[in-house]
């Protein structure tokens, strides 16, 4: 089934926001991150993206080898706040996202802070879910985009109300039957998503180098978190 693309042309209320992640499992704050922190973000992101180049291949660093070319492919970075980026650690630290989930599902902590990389080359993401383990609209994602997201390199997809599930549901089956929809993003757009949405994205042949930082931010009521 074609993808329909879902886009506003502003940024909507914290409670349309609320009502589009309770039914469909996901939205977007458009514009919610200033352009002078994205730039910050984008220098010390690109200075990670160096470290990998120049062959750093530390836990952190998450990258597969491509049959074809024989290239490290690096597709995200973990414990991002832990990589001596400063700005990036503020992001997961303080008030700027952790006030916007704390709107969306009350009192919230902060749980896992990555970046997600696709440079030219870099394959999609198969259809999953983050986890299963909370109930639907107690855990979220939060993804800041550092640069433009489009389908043409492989921006988020979802099955709007997946979230709603039940855990043991096939996620192959329901991402070919279901209504999937591409959700292109720009810089300082935030995406949100329910951990237990069905999602993907698919493959950046040749587009423009895509990086967005993700945090998961758990209600203080749920009971796990992840690693």
């Amino acid at each position: 089934m074609t993808s329909p693309v879902a886009r506003l042309s502003c940024s909507p209320t914290i409670e349309t926001l609320q009502s589009r992640l309770r039914i469909d499992g996901y939205a977007v704050a458009h514009g919610h991150i200033d352009a002078g922190l994205i730039a910050n973000l984008r220098v010390e992101t690109d200075a990670l993206l160096g470290r990998f180049a120049a062959g750093d291949r530390s836990d952190d660093f998450w990258c597969y080898e491509d049959g074809s070319t024989g290239r490290s492919m690096l597709y995200r970075v973990h414990n991002l706040e832990k990589q001596g980026a400063a700005g990036c650690a503020d992001l997961f630290r303080t008030a700027v996202l952790n006030h916007l989930a704390a709107a969306l599902i009350g009192a919230v902590r902060a749980t896992v802070c990555a970046m997600v990389v696709k440079t030219p080359g870099v394959a999609g993401v198969p259809w999953h879910r983050d986890r299963i383990d909370v109930a639907p609209g107690t855990a979220i994602n939060l993804s800041v985009f550092l640069d433009r997201a489009t389908v043409q390199n492989g921006c988020f997809e979802a099955v709007p109300g997946s979230h709603l599930l039940a855990d043991d549901a096939d996620v192959p089956r329901t991402h070919e039957l279901g209504l999937r929809v591409a959700v292109p993003a720009e810089p300082g757009d935030v995406l949100i998503h329910d951990v237990r949405l069905i999602h993907g994205s698919g493959d950046n042949p040749n587009g423009e180098l895509r990086r967005s930082i993700i945090i998961e931010f758990a209600s203080e009521t749920s009971t796990s978190q992840t690693g």
